[in-house]
């Protein structure tokens, strides 16, 4: 069981890079767009960014209760 939750939480660190990426991604986009398109990409950015730390927080949370 224990190897199962490392390869889980190693694919909801990976999904935490992929988020971090396409917000990037986004907001390099949004940065060409005209001033009227760029809130919403913006806001998709920080979603992305906002999903991220997400994952990233219950991958701790999950790593720090089954001590280590």
């Amino acid at each position: 069981m224990e190897d199962m939750l490392k390869e889980v939480l190693t694919f909801v660190e990976g999904d935490a890079r992929w988020w971090d990426e396409a917000a990037q991604h986004v907001e390099d986009m949004a940065s060409n767009l005209p001033v009227i398109e760029k809130p919403k990409w913006q806001l998709l950015a920080v979603v992305y960014h906002e999903r991220a730390k997400a994952h990233r927080e219950r991958v701790e949370k999950a790593r720090q209760g089954s001590g280590g």
